[in-house]
């Protein structure tokens, strides 16, 4: 995708007609009313009736202020709804990337593309665009109109205007770099700042202000340094074309009297041109003041570019695809599944086998691969090789949505969304009754708290932070048992839970998991001691498989970290 692709979008090429037709008119009504002023001054003090010239001249800046508003109009209206269509597709992108791919990006940097460099893109393209059309065509018809009134003082005029350009042309081709670098930088400190405001707590536990205002300030003195470079070379371009300017309608000036008095010229045509002068000028120095408008908005246009064009060598198929049946519960079999993250190998060979309905759980040491089973299960990940199935089909031909409406998850940090309580329950199914929301939070045991806030069900929830770990755990049950999920997965569902909550979402856990093929994984093995079978793995390898009793007795990996958890000798 280039740059020039990010402006379409639909009836952009009409918008972009009529701004170009705008700022075509209103050049050529700003050329038209210096001739009828000129006219007039040489008719003053002659016995002819002005109220025609006055008239006309009364029409043209009526007729100028007409077309520079709905110029305005449709300009603020394509920048609005250009803004719009690129949060769409950057929000669209981000729906489709892989979570792998997105994890290459930082927060910060996706939010400032959301931002400012939209706002750069909207402002910096077409707005510069209509200057540059109105500026060209002013610059075409005052040439053909002094040209007319006087070929010497249009020839000076165009060399101190050449001047003008080429001083201006100078200064911005040394700042296009910093321009670049800039919105870099900007970007890795908004990235840095949205860090801090996410990890507070943790910076204020570990004491960590000094150590992030130091590198906080470190980003932000790097960001200066190229910023008021950047500012200083860049507003150079405007006194110094204005230098050229006044200097212009100086000696035009001089010289126009100087033809006056050989008879050459009138008054009326010196003034005339003195006018056409600014005229003349202005263009020149609008085009260049511009021109950093529009080096910031290719910047932010390359990074935009940059991340739409983002590839993902990871398959979604949605269409042509196949839609699960609606069953109770399905089997689930992991088929010679090999996995890694990086050049390293991970998950080799991997073979498990869960039967409709049953309760499976998976338990390990930190980092052995429990939470990358269910991540491939979800097709958050993809495997290298091998074959996942659900009831004998293999989930790379099931359309993905249809997969992940299949599977419920209580996972250990369960994610608030800004809305109401019962907005909250129902994120997965949007269209409920308020009495099956109820219900599904009477099954979670969410009701008693819920009904303890001030307004209930129609609570606003702006953060996790206004609840606890436990209720918004429940939460999260409740939205579960909303939906009813066949397949349930339980990713430490019950840690940093106190145990009286923990009592309550185990209770929960049970009503779910009685019809659901599930899978627990969880450190506190108390939590699965009545699981139909349990898988220990370790560096993504089963080495233990079987029930509770089965593996104690056997007294290998899952004993000894059943007997370090219970202070079993």
């Amino acid at each position: 995708m280039n740059f020039f692709k990010l402006l379409k979008f639909r009836f952009s090429k009409l918008y972009i007609f009529l701004i170009i037709i705008f700022s075509i008119l209103s050049a050529g009504l700003s050329i038209t009313y210096p001739v009828i002023i000129g006219n007039i001054i040489d008719k003053i003090g002659i016995t002819i009736n002005l109220t025609k010239d006055f008239i006309i001249l009364l029409l043209v800046f009526i007729l100028l202020f007409v077309s520079n508003l709905l110029l305005n109009y449709f300009l603020s209206s394509y920048t609005s709804k250009l803004s719009k269509n690129l949060r769409n597709i950057l929000f669209n992108k981000i729906n489709s990337l892989p979570i792998p791919i997105l994890e290459k990006f930082e927060n910060g940097n996706i939010i400032n593309l959301f931002s400012a460099d939209i706002e750069n893109i909207a402002n910096g393209t077409i707005q510069s665009l209509s200057k540059i059309i109105s500026g060209i065509f002013t610059i075409i018809l005052a040439t053909y109109i002094m040209l007319n009134l006087n070929v010497s003082l249009t020839i000076v005029l165009i060399l101190l205007s050449i001047l003008m350009f080429g001083i201006s042309k100078f200064i911005v081709s040394h700042t296009n770099n910093m321009f670049s670098k800039r919105a870099n930088l900007l970007a890795n400190l908004n990235s840095y700042t949205e860090e801090i405001i996410s990890g507070k707590k943790t910076f204020d536990n570990f004491n960590y202000q000094n150590i992030a205002n130091k590198n906080f300030n470190k980003r932000n003195n790097e960001l200066y340094k190229y910023g008021y470079k950047m500012q200083f070379y860049s507003s150079l371009t405007n006194p110094s074309t204005r230098f050229i300017s006044n200097l212009s309608y100086i000696i035009i000036a001089m010289l126009g009297i100087i033809f006056c008095k050989n008879g050459t010229l009138t008054i009326g045509n010196v003034s005339t041109f003195l006018i056409y002068t600014n005229l003349f000028t202005r263009p020149f120095n609008e085009i260049t003041s511009v021109f950093s408008e529009i080096q910031t908005a290719i910047a932010s246009g390359k990074r935009i570019i940059n991340f739409i064009s983002t590839t993902s060598p990871i398959a979604l198929p949605i269409e042509n695809s196949k839609l699960l049946p609606n069953e109770q519960n399905y089997s689930i079999e992991f088929k010679n599944v090999y996995f890694s993250y990086t050049d390293k190998p991970f998950i080799q060979n991997f073979n498990l086998y869960i039967p409709n309905g049953k309760s499976i759980a998976i338990v390990g040491k930190t980092g052995s691969g429990k939470t990358t089973i269910i991540n491939l299960l979800n097709r958050f990940y993809e495997i290298n090789s091998g074959e996942i199935l659900l009831n004998n089909i293999n989930i790379q031909d099931i359309n993905i949505n249809n997969l992940r409406q299949k599977i419920g998850m209580v996972l250990q940090d369960t994610q608030i969304f800004q809305g109401t309580i019962k907005e909250n329950i129902a994120y997965g199914k949007p269209d409920a009754t308020i009495e099956e929301i109820k219900n599904a939070a009477k099954l979670s045991f969410a009701n008693s708290f819920i009904e303890k806030l001030p307004s209930g069900y129609d609570t606003y929830i702006s953060s996790s932070d206004m609840l606890s770990e436990g209720q918004v755990q429940l939460l999260n049950i409740a939205r579960i048992m909303l939906i009813k999920p066949p397949i349930l997965i339980l990713d430490e569902a019950t840690s940093n839970i106190d145990l009286l909550t923990e009592n309550l979402i185990k209770k929960a856990i049970f009503k779910l998991t009685e019809n659901s093929t599930s899978i627990i994984i969880a450190h506190r093995l108390s939590t699965i001691k009545n699981c139909d079978l349990i898988v220990f793995i370790e560096n993504g390898n089963i080495v233990e498989i079987g029930n509770h009793e089965e593996l104690i007795n056997k007294k290998g990996a899952y004993y000894n970290m059943y007997k370090s958890q219970f202070n079993i000798k």
